[in-house]
């Protein structure tokens, strides 16, 4: 009796579990079957054009095909891997033979259809990538003696003249899937193009569009079976830069031929939008992985370290105008020489005799501004420098890309030089003619000169739909802008800067011949503004070791200003 107990407590405890199982845990155990038989698939969107001012795509995606073949396909659901592998191995063959020696010498070997096999059977696996239309031709004509290849769609960037602004436009690469991602989808290493470098990397969020995903349904051995659920990508947002693409061209076309390595700067002067950004030389687009011995991957514009020179002259004048320390009126005698001490003298270009301020704009007299820097307290001179935003980068999209520069004043001094922390007369005369310990870049003179101009001293604005940035706002007397004005025009019609000389356009100008160390010759700028009765362009052109601003740098600034203001 008791046993018989026993054995039906047995069974009760046996239906009870059944029950459970059946009753209770369906739903679990649904959700971890569907779970186990089921990979959610990355669907890549197609990324936004990058065009230029005008519209004119500049990066630019095109769809790339690739020819694969889909294992679950191939395979007879009964095969073992060794059987799959070796069908795989035969179609692969036949058909790379078919289609040309080179695709049969360079498709994939068994080691690598294997570990496909071994990590991803529901996903294809690519053969052949970004085929020409007479391949996918000559595979359409024959795709059914080849049963379980496909052509698969994907996304590739174009970059269209390659040459032109690299180091502002940017590239792009397949980044490394972030953790969640390897986590959630079957297929986390085919992830789209991302931004590595330049505007590609600022406007990425933008560009990269909204990806999709594809439920596929696989069977126990983890084989495609069909599509359970499926979510379209959003392609990215085309995205305009403000670059005007024929100055851009012109400016580096100059460097290009003379063999010129420096920069060019263009600004729309009342929004701060950047119209040219050249840098050379430049590596092209979609040579990244050569090696870089000329700095073709630095961009100048924003990066290099230049000893401003006398093109700073026009910011102590403005500055000692609107601060009260001198008047346009103010005269220095130049006998060709500053004198330091009873010895030690520095030099003036010229003998230039007596000269009021616009004068000494225009002839560039270095004794002149080492004169008036004197008038500079050490506040006064600590000031000017966080004024016009040196020592500072610019920022905005490529602020990765700047360096801040050397602000060369007395608090500098104090706290960075390590042989002489003392601030002393010699500093302040090479201070007030750009030298020094000086380092600006051009676009952080170029937004100078935009501010003496205009009294706005902006953020750069590469991005077409950049909203207008105001660092700093003034109001400019009329003196102040009559002598700064016709100080930059004397430059141009009678001055340093004659080679900016035109009859089909009124510039406003300012030289630079920047000492840059022993034995070499000194770095040559130009600063210009057009038209001159009312400014709207203003450009910067440094060329390296170019020896006297006007003669080198000049007539490329003159260029890009003629081709600008043809367009108003």
């Amino acid at each position: 009796m008791a046993l018989r107990m026993a054995y039906a407590v047995l069974l009760l405890g046996i239906l009870f579990s059944v029950a459970w199982l059946q009753l209770r845990s369906t739903e679990s155990l649904e959700r971890k079957s569907l779970k186990e038989q089921t990979r959610l698939v990355y669907v890549p969107a197609c990324r936004g054009t990058l065009a230029a001012r005008d519209g004119t795509p500049l990066n630019y995606s095109q769809p790339s095909y690739a020819i694969v073949i889909r294992p679950d396909l191939v395979r007879d659901p009964r095969d073992r891997r060794a059987e799959t592998l070796n069908k795989l191995e035969s179609v692969i063959s036949s058909l790379g033979a078919a289609l040309g020696p080179d695709f049969y010498q360079y498709r994939p070997d068994r080691k690598t259809v294997l570990r496909h096999l071994e990590q991803q059977p529901a996903m294809p696996l690519t053969l052949w990538d970004d085929v020409d239309a007479d391949t996918r031709a000559k595979w359409l004509l024959m795709r059914k003696e080849y049963p379980g290849t496909e052509l698969l769609l994907s996304w590739k960037r174009i970059y269209a003249f390659p040459d032109v602004s690299p180091q502002l436009r940017g590239m792009t690469r397949r980044q490394t899937p972030p953790r969640n991602a390897l986590e959630r989808y079957w297929n986390a290493n085919s992830l789209e193009l991302s931004g590595i470098s330049g505007m590609e990397k600022a406007l990425n969020y933008l560009l990269e569009g909204q990806s999709g995903s594809e439920l596929l349904q696989t069977d126990v051995l983890s084989y495609r079976n069909n599509i359970l659920e499926s979510r379209s990508a959003i392609r990215g947002d085309d995205c305009r830069l403000a670059l005007d693409l024929s100055a851009q061209r012109l400016a580096e076309e100059h460097f290009r031929k003379a063999n010129l390595s420096g920069a060019a700067v263009a600004l729309e002067m009342e929004t701060g939008q950047v119209l040219v950004l050249a840098s050379m030389p430049a590596t092209p687009l979609g040579e990244e992985n050569r090696d870089d011995i000329s700095g073709g991957m630095m961009n100048r514009a924003l990066a290099a370290y230049y000893p401003p020179g006398s093109v700073m002259k026009p910011l102590f004048a403005f500055y000692a105008l609107e601060h009260g320390i001198a008047t346009p009126e103010m005269a220095v005698e130049c006998p060709g020489y500053f004198s330091l001490t009873e010895k030690l003298r520095l030099n003036c270009t010229h003998i230039h005799g007596n000269l009021t301020m616009s004068e000494a704009i225009a002839q560039s007299c270095n004794t002149y501004f080492c004169t008036l820097a004197q008038s500079f307290s050490s506040e006064q001179l600590d000031d000017f420098a966080e004024f016009f935003g040196f020592g500072q980068k610019t920022g905005q999209e490529l602020a990765e890309q700047e360096i801040a520069g050397i602000p060369f004043t007395p608090g500098w001094v104090k706290t960075h030089r390590e042989r002489d922390k003392v601030w002393h007369l010699g500093d302040t005369a090479n201070g007030g003619i750009g030298q020094g310990g000086w380092i600006a870049t051009p676009m952080q003179v170029a937004l100078a000169l935009n501010f003496a101009l205009t009294g706005r001293l902006l953020s750069p604005s590469y991005y077409l739909n950049d909203e207008l940035k105001i660092r700093r706002e003034t109001t400019i007397s009329t003196e102040t802008k009559k002598t700064l004005q016709g100080g930059m025009r004397g430059c141009v019609t009678h001055g340093t800067g004659q080679s900016m000389k035109t009859d089909r356009l009124a510039i406003l100008g300012k030289t630079g011949t920047a000492e840059n160390g022993r034995n070499q010759r000194p770095h040559a700028w130009m600063v210009a503004a057009a038209p001159a009765e009312a400014p709207k362009y203003l450009v910067v052109v440094v060329v390296e070791h170019g020896g006297g601003g006007g003669r080198v740098a000049g007539p490329i600034a003159r260029e890009i200003l003629l081709e600008l203001c043809a367009k108003q």
